[in-house]
């Protein structure tokens, strides 16, 4: 990495950690663990909402499944799937079927019975969303031969719908939604997580209870769970140290020295993404979209941006995942004379200024955009960049309303089914790229047991990106929370997505 470089990147990563800790922390800015049975989380990001269908952020899927499970969970190492309020499931391969059991006396937090019929209702549902609804496609029906037994029935053979039954997508709703609307059951909702809903709002506070009818006997361990947005992190970090924070969610690599011997650091799980806009000018030219991944400095991204927290590019697809393969072909490498020839020979050599997005509350964010406008400057591309809240962020990344998205994304489940599914719901990484050759891929993986043939899917996805680059990789990266010495029972998937219903805190 050039010297200038990393000059830049220290005094931009100086500049967030100007004030003192001291004085980033105004009374009343997080409340004091006043007992045992409160877990006070922090985060950058704020709540997409609970209708899982539009949720895009982690900090929203980590509080879905805390109030809407699915059928099952993901073991605690992140390897594999296990029983939740499904006991049992079982496949079928000739009769196309999925049979999911669920356990003996299953209720919702308001005390109604959970049983098949709910199973049914929420399929519908999942099938409906506009945004992960084509990931049910394969679904033709549920039926219910009993209240306890779901019979989810095949378009074609599937083996891995048990994964999509991890995912807060496949959340399960009362049928109707109780009697109310969708939209009156979305503002508070009634579900069979751990805990309940007792007040939120979106980009400030959200307060959970235990459920007292939760089907883990004896959790949730806590009380309550209170999340609070902290944008700024040298703010989460003081409350961290003050003892006002039990878990700060996804700590940047550039914060991570606040959390000492509080960080744990998962190991790598994670695609920083630069995704151009492939449905208007000019980055609808392949040959635009290579010269300026070509242009990027790697290096710089990882060695500057994630500080010994990440590592070079393998693919597209995030590592860490079942049947993950990499690219047949070398990812992208800086190479600023075949970005120049490149971009000589694109169908627009002078591109005017493009526009850069991302969310302001990801510092690491901030200076992976800086490098890449810098480098870009080396073409003479002028790029604007814009920061913006998370819900903004996800709007205009979702209408196709930028010209370039700076983005990570991950797994919420221990399969490569799990990305697959991201980047078809998300318009090949917001992109707007096509989507038919990417929807093929993910049902033929589905279709197939045979984990050679998973993997060879998967590699032909990692070389599409690279023919089209519609997306490109910028870095693998760790996830990081800091979780505080009282907090007992924490176990993240590498992925960073963790179960409160495990946790106890107490005297640390």
């Amino acid at each position: 990495m050039a010297p200038s470089m990393m000059k830049a990147l220290a005094a931009l990563a100086g500049a967030f950690a100007v004030a003192a800790l001291a004085a980033c922390s105004p009374a009343g800015s997080a409340a004091d663990p006043a007992d045992d049975g409160t877990l006070h989380v922090a985060r950058a990001e704020s709540f997409d909402g609970w209708d899982p269908d539009k949720a895009a952020a982690y900090s929203t899927y980590q509080t879905l499944q805390g109030v809407l499970e699915p059928l099952l969970r993901v073991a605690p190492d992140g390897t594999g799937v296990e029983a939740g309020l499904a006991e049992s499931w079982s496949y079928d391969a000739d009769a196309l079927t999925w049979t999911f059991v669920l356990r003996e006396g299953t209720a919702f937090s308001d005390g109604s019975p959970l049983t098949s019929a709910d199973v049914a209702f929420s399929a519908g549902v999942w099938a409906e969303g506009p945004n992960y609804g084509a990931l049910y496609a394969n679904l033709t029906g549920v039926t219910t031969p009993d209240e306890r037994t779901a019979v989810f029935s095949l378009a074609a053979p599937d083996s891995t719908l048990p994964v999509l039954m991890t995912w807060s997508s496949s959340a399960i709703f009362p049928e109707d939604f109780g009697g109310l609307s969708k939209e009156e059951y979305f503002a508070k909702p009634v579900g069979a997580g751990a805990f309940v809903v007792a007040d939120w709002t979106p980009g400030g506070r959200i307060t959970l209870e235990k459920n007292p009818h939760y089907y883990l006997e004896g959790r949730p361990y806590l009380d309550r769970v209170v999340i609070e947005v902290v944008a700024d992190a040298t703010e989460r970090g003081a409350q961290f140290q003050a003892g006002q924070v039990d878990i700060a969610e996804y700590v940047s690599a550039i914060d991570a020295k606040q959390y000492g011997d509080g960080l744990v650091d998962l190991p790598v799980g994670q695609v920083e993404h630069l995704s151009f806009n492939t449905t208007r000018a000019p980055l609808d030219d392949p040959q635009l979209r290579r010269a300026l991944a070509h242009a990027i400095d790697y290096d710089a991204i990882v060695e500057g941006a994630f500080r010994g927290y990440g590592s070079a590019p393998r693919g597209i697809i995030p590592p860490n995942l079942a049947n993950w393969a990499p690219p047949s072909a070398a990812p992208f490498a800086l190479d600023l004379d075949e970005a120049r020839e490149l971009l000589a020979d694109s169908a627009t050599p002078e591109p005017g200024p493009l526009e850069l997005i991302y969310d302001a509350g990801n510092p690491t964010d901030h200076l992976v955009a800086q490098v890449v406008a810098a480098n870009l400057a080396e073409l003479d591309l002028e790029v604007t960049l814009t920061a913006l809240e998370t819900g903004a962020f996800l709007s205009r990344a979702y209408g196709l309303d930028a010209d370039m998205v700076l983005w990570s994304y991950g797994a919420v489940s221990p399969d490569v089914i799990d990305p697959l599914g991201w980047i078809h719901g998300t318009s090949w990484l917001f992109t707007g790229f096509e989507g038919e050759t990417v929807e093929q891929q993910f049902f033929a993986y589905t279709a197939t047991e045979s984990p050679d043939e998973k993997q060879s899917i998967v590699e032909a996805v990692q070389d599409d990106a690279l023919a089209n680059a519609q997306a490109i990789s910028l870095a693998e990266f760790q996830v990081l929370h800091g979780v505080a010495d009282r907090v007992s029972g924490f176990s993240a998937a590498p992925w960073g997505m963790y179960y409160w219903d495990t946790i106890e805190v107490g005297e640390g």
